[in-house]
């Protein structure tokens, strides 16, 4: 039981997104930049906040800018489904509600959140697969989204994860990513992360991104 606890506490702050609820009064912010491997082209920034509310709901601001438009900023609302899941170690499943704009148009962003405390030898570790939908309110197209994602903590604080990517938008090619990262522990609650981005279908583009974590 012990061993399961400790699991959902590091979760809980251990990547972006996933189903676990924030405790109320705390958060993390994600922020990163990610541009071409070759020349630092195409700059994509993100910002990804969460905060908890209370009664294992979580409010969450989800922001996105190219280098020439502001491409989506989200403000949206998590809470799980089967809250004996923290105490069972059995998977967590959440529903989310996104309300803002997607690819610059306003849109109404569903989603679910499935994930699971895992252990890597000793080490405290997660999976987790978010899954979220646009549906454009002018255009009527649609985007789904989709991030399968395998990481752990080290035993010096550092986390490592691994991230697939998909993507299904309705007025183009499907596409999937693969996206590794290694985040450097700095302090309590903070890293900086490294990692890249590579195209497996749809895409061939290799991106590098540089980020930091910080729970508060």
């Amino acid at each position: 039981m012990l061993r399961i606890v400790l699991l959902l506490i590091f979760i809980a702050g251990g990547a972006c997104a996933g189903p676990w609820p924030q405790p109320a009064g705390t958060g993390h912010l994600c922020f990163s930049l990610e541009g071409k491997a070759s020349d630092g082209s195409e700059l994509y920034g993100t910002l990804y906040t969460e905060w908890g509310i209370g009664q294992d709901r979580t409010l969450g601001l989800d922001l996105g800018q190219s280098e020439d438009e502001l491409d989506k900023a989200v403000l949206f609302l998590r809470w799980p489904l089967g809250r004996e899941a923290d105490e069972s170690g059995e998977a967590l499943f959440s529903w989310e509600m996104g309300l803002g704009l997607v690819r610059g148009e306003a849109a109404l962003r569903p989603g679910f959140s499935l994930g699971k405390g895992i252990l890597f030898g000793r080490n405290a570790g997660w999976i987790s697969l978010d899954t979220r939908g646009a549906v454009f309110g002018k255009s009527g197209d649609m985007l789904l989204e989709s991030d399968l994602t395998i990481g752990a903590q080290t035993p010096r604080g550092d986390k490592w994860m691994v991230q697939l990517q998909m993507g299904a938008p309705s007025d183009r090619s499907p596409y999937v990513k693969v996206a590794p990262s290694y985040a450097f522990r700095q302090g309590d609650g903070r890293h900086l992360l490294l990692g890249a981005t590579a195209g497996l279908v749809g895409t061939d583009t290799v991106k590098i991104t540089l980020g930091l974590w910080q729970a508060f």
